[in-house]
């Protein structure tokens, strides 16, 4: 691969006519993880890459380089290869960088032969391999039999036409490769194949997905941090590894003193030279912090143990779902003596998913969900599975009612109102005083800022639940004009991410709230808290 690269020039700019030499951090973050990890049959471990950087940073005229070499010297007979993007111009861009090599190549252009550069077409005699480019304005049918494809800019992608039609090319070839290269979109959109491929990333990077066929690299600043200053050149440096060499200082300063005069330029800089997604919602734990309170036996992280807590009061949160979202109840133990700094609260999940409906979902969200409904947690599978379409409510009730309420002193249950009003009914009869828990900023600000507190302090324990931590993962906040929190819900139909047991922790932790302070006039049986 590093060889096949030297036979290629660079083709703008001040390297124009110099030998394409790799730089270090292509090669440490891309060339050698996707082409050197192999399989025992000798065939590429990763099939899919996904490699988003800011702008100036030379993707597309690696990925020129990229697409030539599964063409040309992947030894795949018949290879078709593919420079796609969501309109014509754009995919032309990859190919004709790419033509342009080749023909300035004197061993490659050799082995092409005269007819085997053309304007919209690389050809190889030998093995009758082809390279082309490919819009959805030129896509007519999916009869791809692919070996490779360069999908760049995912982010103006407005169909996934394109897209669908590469990856489901790929069944006959023995080691395909398909190559998203992207700068970052401005999170506005959910559901765009950029927000979905970009879920998908973000959950094999937090541990919650598995799939040892992609490989995910983002450079970008973290605009998170306590100490991010957008104009800094050491933020310059960290989002562009490029900086200096494929995207010059100068360049750079310039634009960030431009935003810097100019906020309707701010946005547009943050994301095309820092890869900030600009409006999307500010996300909210970090999964350092919140590994942090959990207590490890061997590396392993151990559980809560319910015996222990046996008669304890605490208080319970419920979030129903509808059939693409998980039912999650969360018991909350706040401290026995709150003036004990090393007294912990306690957070116990349950979570549940209809049946039918987990093979369903485990490709949607790429998580394990089978391989939870196997796992222990507190005295019972991580993940509870009823039969059908949709979650038994009965599982649910019967659990809190014939379970946890013999065992434990549950003061109060809060709840979402959705779907909930049979449910309630049927806790209310068994005795349990069921509170609705507004979902808005008045109802939710408080608790999120308590989960915080008590996370940053280590003053939480929740046994390293692995359905909890996915979901912590997931949360994002929306932040009104008064300052007030809330999580915000994902969209069902179109994202992966599930927050069902952030929840049910944060319904449970406003009862907590509500009795450290104490509503004035607090209404018998039912109350609704934040309305």
């Amino acid at each position: 691969m590093l060889r096949f690269f030297l036979l290629l020039k660079q083709l703008i700019g001040r390297h124009a006519g110099r030998e394409f030499r790799l730089l270090d951090w292509q090669v440490r973050y891309l060339i050698a993880p996707v082409f050197g990890l192999k399989r025992p049959d000798g065939y590429r471990v990763i099939r899919t890459v996904w490699f988003e950087i800011p702008r100036k940073n030379g993707k597309s005229t690696i990925c020129s380089g990229l697409g030539l070499y599964l063409f040309a010297a992947d030894r795949e007979p018949g290879a078709e290869v593919y420079a796609a993007a969501g309109d014509r111009d754009q995919a032309n861009i990859v190919f004709r960088a790419a033509a342009n090599m080749a023909a300035g190549s004197p061993p490659l252009k050799k082995r092409l032969g005269r007819r085997g550069i053309q304007r919209k077409l690389l050809e190889h005699p030998g093995t009758h391999s082809i390279f082309r480019a490919l819009s959805s304005e030129g896509l007519r049918a999916h009869g791809l039999n692919v070996h490779g494809g360069v999908i760049d800019e995912v982010h103006v992608h407005k169909n996934p036409d394109v897209v669908d039609a590469l990856e489901t090319g790929t069944g006959s070839r023995t080691q395909p490769l398909i190559i998203f290269i992207t700068t970052a979109d401005d999170g506005a959109e959910t559901g765009s194949i950029y927000a979905t491929k970009r879920e998908e990333i973000e959950a094999l990077a937090g541990g919650h997905a598995e799939d040892p066929t992609v490989w995910g690299v983002v450079f970008g600043a973290d605009e998170s941090a306590e100490d991010f200053d957008p104009f800094a050149e050491e933020t310059l440096r960290t989002a562009n590894p490029g900086y200096g060499v494929t995207v010059l200082a100068d360049y750079l300063a310039g634009k960030a003193a431009q935003a810097k005069r100019s906020p309707q330029q701010l946005n547009r800089y943050l994301r095309l030279h820092l890869n900030v997604r600009t409006k999307q919602t500010t996300r909210w734990l970090r999964m350092e912090d919140w590994d942090a309170c959990v207590r490890t036996r061997a590396g392993v992280p151990v559980p809560v143990e319910l015996e222990a807590l046996e008669g304890r009061a605490c208080y319970g949160g419920l979030d129903l779902s509808s059939t693409t979202d998980m039912t999650a109840f969360s018991l909350w133990f706040p401290p026995e003596d709150p003036d004990d700094p090393d007294e912990p609260h306690i957070w116990v999940p349950w979570f549940w998913l209809p049946e039918d409906r987990v093979k369903e979902l485990e490709r949607r969200t790429k998580v394990p969900l089978s391989r939870w409904a196997e796992t222990a947690a507190h005295a019972g599978p991580a993940l509870r599975l009823t039969e059908g379409n949709v979650v038994d409510y009965r599982a649910v009730r019967e659990l809190i009612t014939d379970d946890l309420a013999e065992r434990f002193e549950i003061l109060a249950i809060g709840y979402d109102r959705w779907n909930a009003t049979e449910t309630v009914k049927e806790l209310v009869d068994a005795g349990l005083e069921m509170e609705q828990v507004s979902q808005g900023y008045a109802g939710l600000n408080q608790p999120c800022q308590q989960l915080e507190r008590l996370v940053l302090s280590q003053r939480i324990a929740h046994g390293g639940h692995p359905i909890l931590r996915w979901h912590i993962d997931c949360v994002g906040l929306k932040t009104n004009a008064d300052g007030y929190v809330k999580p915000v819900k994902p969209d069902r139909q179109t994202s992966s991410k599930r927050i069902d047991g952030v929840a049910s922790g944060l319904n449970a932790l406003a009862m907590h709230l509500a009795r450290v302070e104490p509503e004035e006039e607090p209404e018998p049986n039912i109350r609704v808290i934040g309305a």
